[in-house]
């Protein structure tokens, strides 16, 4: 029989060393996984979203791009850098903070899951600070003010006057906008036809598959302007005026207040009306 005294000085060092590598894995997941700290982590002390988008080297944002004077390719061109409102704004941000600007053309209705994810640090896509928004993100400031209007092509203008004239009609309503809400809440008996992109919107409306589509005022006259047959009224009886305000993660209140602070000057100065009328003389280039 082996001796008893053999046996455990044969299998303590076995022990030991798989105790220390169970200490050593211990001490690493304590220091934030594999060694190193978390990028929101320094020495044990989170660090604020600027100081995260400083440590990048960018700050990445997510629009919709076929929103005309909000964000849209020049003269039609898909590979053409994005020109616009909410540009323009997101370029000075970028600026402020010292930082690269990145861009990311999502699908409107997938914005915000972008931005709770972590794949985008802010959405600015013309996008109006709703309630049911606001549950999902904080937003900035207002930084420009408009309404909806309906969209027809001409032909409907004898029949389509006002809002109540499109009661029992269909209407085209871009996914998870202001406009589907205002429409479904305010439109009785009429028949929506939902669409991802304003794009699509636009090409059933010049095929006759819907009577008219809601778009906020800037956009439909945007587009209105590149397509002769259309015409467009305002919906001035809507009840919910919002605006256009920058979406930001819950959280991140330092982002949030520097956005707020960079908005004011640029309200001041008078440069969000600049954007806007550059961004209407672009449209009229498409």
């Amino acid at each position: 029989m082996m001796n008893k005294h053999y046996e455990f000085k044969k299998v303590w060092p076995s022990f030991l060393s798989v105790f220390t590598a169970v200490l050593f894995v211990m001490s690493l997941m304590g220091m934030g996984g594999y060694g190193f700290a978390d990028e929101g982590n320094a020495m044990g002390k989170e660090i604020s979203k600027i100081e995260q988008i400083k440590k990048a080297g960018k700050i990445v944002v997510g629009t919709s791009a076929d929103y005309p004077p909000y964000e849209f390719h020049p003269l039609g061109d898909k590979e053409a850098d994005l020109i616009g409102i909410d540009i323009d704004i997101a370029k000075v941000i970028a600026k402020e903070l010292g930082v690269k600007l990145e861009i990311k053309d999502l699908i409107f209705s997938r914005i915000f899951d972008a931005l709770n994810a972590g794949k985008i640090d802010i959405a600015i896509a013309g996008l109006n600070p709703s309630e049911a928004r606001q549950e999902m993100a904080v937003f900035s400031d207002v930084y420009y003010q408009a309404i909806q209007s309906i969209v027809m092509n001409k032909q409907e203008a004898e029949r389509i006057k006002t809002v109540e004239d499109l009661r029992g009609k269909r209407i085209g309503v871009q996914r998870d906008s202001l406009q589907e809400s205002l429409g479904r809440s305010q439109i009785h008996n009429a028949e929506f036809d939902v669409r991802e992109t304003i794009e699509e919107l636009v090409i059933i409306l010049s095929k006759g598959l819907v009577d008219a589509i809601i778009l906020e005022e800037p956009v439909a006259d945007s587009y209105v302007r590149m397509n002769k047959n259309f015409v467009s009224i305002k919906c001035e009886h809507f009840d919910k005026l919002l605006g256009s305000a920058i979406a930001v993660k819950k959280g991140n209140n330092d982002l949030l207040a520097e956005i707020n602070r960079i908005l004011t000057s640029l309200k001041e100065d008078g440069r969000i009306a600049e954007f806007v009328e550059n961004a209407k003389v672009m449209t009229n280039k498409k």
